[in-house]
């Protein structure tokens, strides 16, 4: 590989890296934040009884390999800030060097579960979703996973120095300097809200010293110079500043505009996601939505989720459609499922091929066609996946509002967003307009916009001022016909919830 990219020549603009659970996209955005260029490489995570683990080296190649193909893609540009953002709940033990002790646990990753059962007993479930905004203490977390690293492999968590989050290692990786920041340490179990700090009683309970985490910063925070190492490695200029991130969630929410109460984003990928802004979140008793700490200090996220909605047109189309092109299947069932009537003829899908988590807590709940007639055709099917998402959607608007968040402006995300008639649905299913933002990659530009204000590029708390790329506004004329599918979705769940056990 060649050297970094000198730091006296082109236009400065912004480097940031969205770290995710199966790729590395490198992203350049301009000081206006339009994207320059960006490139994707994926990585392969193992997998084992439960186990989902991912090496260091398996990020750090990736990023390396992916920043330099986007150097190449804009020429003429010098970097002058680098941003993150990273999955979160994935944990890794680090010595007195910041170097791995073993493999990263990957926030899918369920060995923990003994040790979160062992945990809940610990902390009621009220008690511990008030403090930390998670509806629940699972093996997923990484409190659960540290306890598990301390009852499983007490030599390693002897020598462990720190427990790291993703975001955290890079950042040691590339600064050397042992930071986190709160928006992504808020999914951990041991970060309370309220306090806007760590959750010092949650440790003790699972005997993790408070010394072994990171210092917590606020995202957009100079966390170091990047150094000569690492600035070789990625073909950036040694000595930029790097800045902390955010939570990938966190920070598509923030490039998109979810900075205030009424502004909310959805984000159709494998999973439905919708985010609105709150400056008090209620912690509502009985159903408990996810509540998250926004990338800017006083400000908070609820982030009500369906675990399937693109992935549920994913399992249709490689199940039942494998005659059309693998790289243009999405456009041919758009084309079809275009020709089918609003409602699709009285056939209804309920979407939850892998449990149920809002606006109804039911992990055994299970996908259901319902009304299917000799005339039904696979384009009725795989409409009805569509209207699914967006009635999934339309419950979580419910129960936001609810909450006493209202839902004004909604910008779409995700693979989703880029079906113009999967947009028009929703717009008209919830009787609201939605826009899809130029950039798609909204979790990079939310690391950059970070990285922007931090190092001086961008004003601190100015917000991208760019024109949506489409927007949808509800047709009136299909209201009556998506009322009734409406209804008959709800009326459809509340028969088979019964059949899926006590949730």
């Amino acid at each position: 590989m060649g050297g970094p990219v000198s730091a006296s020549t082109g236009r400065p603009c912004i480097a940031a890296l969205d770290v995710g659970t199966s790729s590395v996209k490198a992203c350049l955005f301009t000081p206006e934040l339009n994207l320059l260029a960006c490139s994707v490489r994926e990585y392969r995570l193992r997998t084992e009884n439960g186990r989902v683990e991912a090496r260091a080296q398996d990020y750090l190649e990736a990023a390396a390999a992916g920043m330099r193909e986007a150097l190449d893609m804009a020429p003429g540009w010098r970097p002058a800030a680098l941003g993150l953002t990273t999955q979160g709940e994935t944990l890794v033990p680090v010595g007195r060097d910041g170097e791995p002790l073993g493999p990263f646990l990957v926030w899918l990753d369920s060995r923990a579960g003994a040790e979160a059962e062992l945990l809940s007993g610990a902390f009621d479930r009220e008690t511990f979703y008030r403090a930390t905004g998670l509806p629940e203490l699972s093996g997923a977390l990484p409190l659960a996973k540290a306890l598990w690293l301390r009852r499983e492999e007490p030599e390693v968590f002897a020598r462990t120095e720190k427990l790291l989050l993703l975001e955290d290692y890079l950042l040691h990786w590339l600064t050397g300097r042992l930071a986190g920041e709160k928006s992504l340490h808020t999914s951990t179990g041991w970060f309370h809200l309220g306090r806007d700090d760590l959750w010092e009683e949650a440790l003790a309970a699972a005997g993790i010293p408070v010394g072994m985490l990171p210092e917590l910063l606020d995202c957009g925070e100079p966390v170091g110079p990047l150094l000569p190492g690492p600035a070789e490695a990625l073909g950036l200029p040694p000595g930029i500043p790097v800045a902390t991130g955010a939570m990938d969630q966190t920070a598509a929410a923030l490039a998109a505009g979810c900075v205030a109460p009424g502004a909310v984003t959805e984000t159709t990928g494998t999973a439905l996601v919708a985010a609105a802004c709150t400056e008090a979140p209620v912690f509502a008793e009985g159903h408990h939505v996810t509540i998250y700490r926004h990338a800017l200090a006083g400000k908070y996220l609820y982030l009500p989720i369906g675990n399937t909605a693109g992935m549920a047109l994913r399992w249709f189309r490689d199940e039942f459609c494998r005659d059309l092109p693998a790289d243009g299947g999405y456009a041919a069932l758009d084309a079809q499922a275009a020709k089918v009537p609003c409602g699709s003829d009285g056939l209804v899908f309920l979407p939850f091929l892998a449990g149920s988590v809002d606006p109804d807590a039911c992990p055994e709940a299970r996908a259901v066609f319902f009304g299917a007639t000799l005339s039904t055709t696979r384009a009725h099917f795989a409409r009805s996946v569509m209207e699914s998402v967006a009635f999934l959607l339309r419950d979580f608007f419910a129960l936001l509002e609810g909450l006493g968040c209202p839902v004004r402006t909604v910008a779409s995300l995700g693979g989703g967003a880029r079906s113009g008639l999967w947009q028009q649905i929703k717009a008209d299913v919830c009787g609201r307009t939605f826009t899809v933002p130029a950039c798609t990659e909204a979790a990079a530009m939310g690391a950059a916009l970070l990285a922007g204000w931090a190092g001086g590029l961008i004003e601190p708390g100015r917000l991208p001022e760019t024109a949506p790329a489409g927007r949808y506004v509800p047709c009136e004329d299909n209201g009556p016909a998506y009322q009734r599918a409406y209804e008959l979705y709800r009326r459809l769940y509340a028969a088979v919830r019964p059949l899926y056990g006590s949730g």
